[in-house]
């Protein structure tokens, strides 16, 4: 999956937010593109931090708060 899938991402989470009777429908399949870029490339933290941001929007706030974490450890475990 290329840089510019995650950006259609981006794209398809504002449009939720703009548009809230088609909400679910764009976060799902802003979810099934998150998902494909990250089975491409298991350590994509920004697959990992828009799944994270994606899954709190659809109300599932445990995993996307463990999501989320999960990127930002993998951002301090490369810098060290």
């Amino acid at each position: 999956m290329s840089a510019d899938g995650l950006g259609h991402v981006a794209t398809l989470v504002r449009a939720a937010k703009r548009f809230p009777s088609y909400r679910q429908r764009l976060l799902g399949r802003a979810l099934r593109i998150a998902q494909q870029a990250l089975a491409c490339n298991a350590e994509n933290r920004r697959a990992i931090r828009w799944l994270g941001v994606i899954w709190w929007q659809l109300g599932e706030r445990r995993r996307g708060r463990a999501l989320l974490y999960a990127a930002e450890v993998k951002v301090r475990r490369s810098v060290y």
